[in-house]
């Protein structure tokens, strides 16, 4: 099977370096270019199963223009949200430091485990992503999935077995897509492309 992981395109919060996990910003221009060459480019999958979405904006707008180039309808996946950062939620590292400088601090020494304030951790994160992975390979389902970057990361440690601190070991860009092959119990990444 086929999973192929899709980050959203770039948004507001991304080119201002704010914490948007389950808070909804606006693409930036650059972020609709990245939308309009993922069309294109995942014109080539046609014969994919399905199209899932996360239902932040962000990723139900890049999932539209995917969509729409392979002529498909998008099913929302609750599961597939951002990692909530709690108190962390709208704000820059900067303000986090100054605001929450304790939290910031065991968060960096612990960023698998340390539940953020109001927020989630990367446990309870792939809790509640790997139920629909696991659906996905059950069904042995070829699809797209937009969602964002801490669920891309998750989903590639799960799918290659690797602990989930190695997480940092992948970049997901905005408006990028890893294409993961996986079969017998054994995935491994077929293509990373970036679209800037």
């Amino acid at each position: 099977m086929k999973i192929i992981l899709v980050r959203h395109g770039e948004t507001v919060a991304n080119e201002n370096k704010i914490f948007s996990g389950w808070t909804d910003y606006p693409l930036t221009e650059r972020g609709r270019v990245q939308c309009v060459s993922l069309g294109r480019c995942l014109e080539k999958y046609e014969n994919i199963d399905r199209i899932y979405a996360s239902p932040l904006l962000r990723a139900k707008t890049t999932a539209s223009y995917i969509a729409k180039s392979l002529k498909k309808g998008i099913i929302i996946k609750p599961e597939l949200k951002e990692i909530n950062f709690g108190l962390f939620e709208k704000k820059t590292s900067g303000e986090i430091m100054a605001e929450f400088k304790e939290d910031w601090e065991a968060w960096n020494r612990d960023y698998v485990h340390f539940k953020l304030p109001g927020g989630e951790n990367l446990v309870e994160l792939k809790e509640r992503v790997v139920p629909f992975i696991d659906g996905l390979i059950e069904r042995d389902e070829d699809c797209i999935v937009v969602t964002h970057g801490a669920v891309i990361q998750t989903v590639i440690t799960y799918l290659l077995d690797l602990p989930l601190k190695k997480i940092w070991h992948f970049q997901c860009k905005n408006g990028s897509y890893t294409e993961i092959e996986y079969e017998k119990d054994f995935g491994f990444i077929k293509k990373i492309v970036p679209m800037d």
